[in-house]
């Protein structure tokens, strides 16, 4: 009896701390994707968690400031939203991209960023080559 105590004891706590450290790490990393117009509808209710915002970089808006932050603003539908970015800009973010931002929604009405994406376009299309082979 003592010998499956011994036993069964330091292995219930091993599983135990290896299932708190996963969901400890499921709950980190698990972040609310919404839009621009659901974040604006329920701001009270996500003010200071962290989630995924997704929107159009507004035309115009874009300001690279001297201390290397990036501002700029999304919109979608009717809403629309100030974004506070320090960190790698990705090449193909520019004005009318979709773009995501990960981050927290802070006072004076805020986004502060720590993650920026840009979107691809779904349909590729290819410039006119200058040189071209002629049929025939």
């Amino acid at each position: 009896m003592k010998g499956k105590i011994k036993f069964i004891l330091p292995l219930f706590v091993i599983v135990s701390l290896v299932s708190w450290l996963v969901f400890a790490g499921v709950k980190d990393s698990m972040v609310y994707y919404i839009t621009v117009d659901e974040l604006l509808e329920d701001v009270p209710d996500i003010y200071g968690q962290k989630v995924r915002v997704s929107g159009t970089v507004v035309h115009g808006s874009i300001k690279n400031e001297l201390d290397d932050s990036l501002r700029f603003t999304i919109a979608d539908g009717k809403g629309e939203i100030h974004v506070e970015y320090d960190g790698i800009i990705p090449d193909i973010f520019t004005e009318g991209v979709e773009a995501v931002v990960e981050g927290k929604f802070s006072s004076g009405n805020v986004f502060e960023a720590d993650l920026l994406l840009a979107k691809c376009p779904t349909k590729y299309e290819s410039e006119e080559a200058p040189y071209q082979r002629k049929e025939g």
